[in-house]
């Protein structure tokens, strides 16, 4: 008998720590919808050597860049968008770079996305080639109606791997 009232107990516990985390869940602005898809958009590769690709063309929906195209669009002064953690962005960044965590996008979408129009064409990374966040970020850009959108797979991984300059801490951004 006390074996079945402990299983009943710890059932019972399980039910309401579901319903409360769901409910938090349903309040917060980063709360996670489970039956939102990603956002559909057309993806280009421009770092492959391909008929029609790279060739600097504005495009609509997503293109993937290399490491040369994205310091092209630092020196044309194009925005560039961290979907790191603040933690990430905070210890090392491209120079530049607005952040905007992915994960707490909800949050960074207040002040992100006043500096930018839809027009714009704006580069998007993350840590390297194993992080989605920048492409998944790149996705909600385009939901909300910025079209021209180059995320840069490499990340900092490689950006530093080629020797080029970060710059650590928040500056403006924060």
């Amino acid at each position: 008998m006390k074996l079945v009232r402990a299983i009943t107990q710890a059932v019972l516990l399980a039910a309401v720590a579901a319903a409360a985390a769901f409910a938090y869940n349903a309040v917060q602005p980063n709360g996670i919808d489970p039956f939102r898809r990603p956002a559909e958009a057309p993806v280009v590769d421009r770092t492959l050597d391909l008929p029609g690709d790279g060739s600097g063309e504005p495009r609509e929906g997503i293109s993937y860049i290399s490491l040369e195209e994205l310091r092209e669009m630092l020196e044309a002064g194009d925005p560039v968008i961290d979907a790191r953690t603040a933690g990430e962005f905070e210890g090392g960044h491209i120079p530049g770079a607005i952040l905007c965590d992915y994960y707490e996008m909800g949050t960074y979408f207040r002040t992100v996305l006043p500096r930018l129009s839809p027009e714009m064409r704006i580069a998007v990374y993350c840590s390297g080639p194993l992080c989605e966040d920048s492409e998944m970020l790149a996705r909600e850009l385009y939901a909300l109606g910025y079209t021209d959108l180059r995320v840069f797979r490499g990340g900092i991984e490689e950006w530093t791997a080629a020797g080029m300059p970060l710059e650590a801490g928040y500056g403006e951004d924060r």
